[in-house]
């Protein structure tokens, strides 16, 4: 296989954007636990049976110990299944409503709260980050929409070796959002602004500081107020903590002698408005599509919200980076690694289908949603990724 998840010879990001570009066949067997709501409508046995034998040998072939799966096609079917264990140590299943960490979808709340914030006229995307954040390289030259569709040019905190063994060895560190600009600002822009494209979780920090400044509160509470409460996320949160709310999978890392090691509980300080939130399948398929019809905003701000800027390295799959949201093959929305919890939320317009997939074990830049995530898209609609 191949990925397509970082610059050659620098670190993956750790809450960084991780596509798979290729897929093999896999066939291994996996014994765990499923299930899937009685009165939904449902995709042909055959068909299901199909998804089911895959999904297992991905987590099979991944050392993934729990996932939960949801796809929703119109006219077509709906699938919604637990997979495998929430808790190695109780054996306790997985279940449909199990809370995860979502890592970098969180980027996706925190992208949409600043378009609010420019609808209402606080901000302007085309504002330059020097008038909110001092000190930056270029920071009289790039803007906020910049910081927002990875074309910035600011080196991701993430990405610094001091940073990761760090954080590695303690998830439960505490940083600040300017200790994490103070790592970036080390090191040399990837580029000018706007000549160029590299994923980075600074400039979603930056994003979040600029978004407390023009509110004067902190940006948990406005996401809160803001998009959750609206939409009536009742499952989804902006932790201050770093522990998790009752009724979640627990999260586990791979380590290199093939044992999995609990890594549950994170400290939020470190992903931040780029990485935090927690939430579950049943209010990520509303969010899902709530963000790829820009349910929030206005007309005009949804066009640029979906402005998009091609990723050269995801041209395979017709891969492009909006303000917070991503495309592959014409499905829109995001993904996630943080240690423990790996997550993919999107949404096809075109067909009012919906993928959701997580799973409870995780590196900061592995893919194990996204590898299942691309294996049941390609079964459903083939014609979206002819060339894998």
């Amino acid at each position: 296989m191949r990925f397509f998840l970082s610059s050659p010879g620098r670190p993956h990001s750790f809450l960084r954007l991780a596509v798979c570009a290729a897929l093999l066949l896999l066939a291994l067997p996996l014994a765990s636990c499923g299930r899937e709501p009685e009165s939904a409508p449902s995709f042909s046995e055959e068909l299901q049976q199909d998804m089911e034998a895959k999904v297992r040998d991905l987590m099979e072939q991944e050392s993934i110990p729990g996932a939960v799966v949801g796809v929703w096609v119109p006219d077509r079917g709906e699938w919604v299944a637990a997979f495998g264990l929430a808790d190695i140590e109780s054996g306790r299943p997985m279940t449909v409503d199990d809370k995860v960490r979502i890592a970098s979808n969180t980027k996706t709340f925190t992208a949409t709260l600043v378009l609010i914030l420019a609808d209402e006229g606080l901000l302007d995307l085309d504002d330059r980050v020097e008038e909110y954040v001092r000190g930056v390289p270029y920071g009289d030259e790039i803007t906020i929409r910049q910081l927002l569709n990875m074309t910035a040019g600011i080196f991701s905190f993430s990405e610094d070796e001091g940073f990761l063994d760090a954080f590695t060895s303690d998830p439960l560190m505490e940083m600040t959002p300017q200790e994490s600009l103070d790592i970036a600002l080390a090191h040399p822009p990837d580029f000018p602004p706007g000549q160029g494209w590299h994923y980075s979780d600074t400039n979603y920090e930056i994003l979040g500081m600029i978004a407390e400044q023009v509110t004067g509160n902190d940006v948990e509470d406005e996401i809160d107020k803001r998009i959750i409460e609206p939409l009536g996320l009742s499952h989804t949160s902006f932790p201050t903590t770093p522990d998790m709310p009752e009724g979640h999978s627990r999260g586990y890392v791979l380590q290199e002698d093939g044992t999995l090691t609990d890594y549950t509980r994170v400290s939020p300080s470190v992903p931040w408005a780029g990485g935090a939130m927690i939430s579950n399948l049943e209010d990520l398929k509303i969010w899902a599509k709530a963000l790829a019809g820009g349910e929030l905003l206005s007309g005009e701000m949804h066009a640029q919200q979906l402005d998009w800027v091609e990723v050269p390295e995801l041209a395979n799959v017709e891969g492009r980076y909006g303000l917070g949201i991503m495309s592959l093959g014409g499905f829109l929305g995001h993904n996630g690694a943080i240690f423990g919890y790996n997550s993919t939320v999107l949404y096809l317009p075109e067909e009012d289908a919906t993928i959701v997939v997580l799973a409870n074990k995780s590196t900061n830049s592995s893919q194990e949603s996204m590898l299942i995530f691309i294996t049941l898209a390609k079964m459903l609609f083939p014609e979206r990724f002819p060339n894998l």
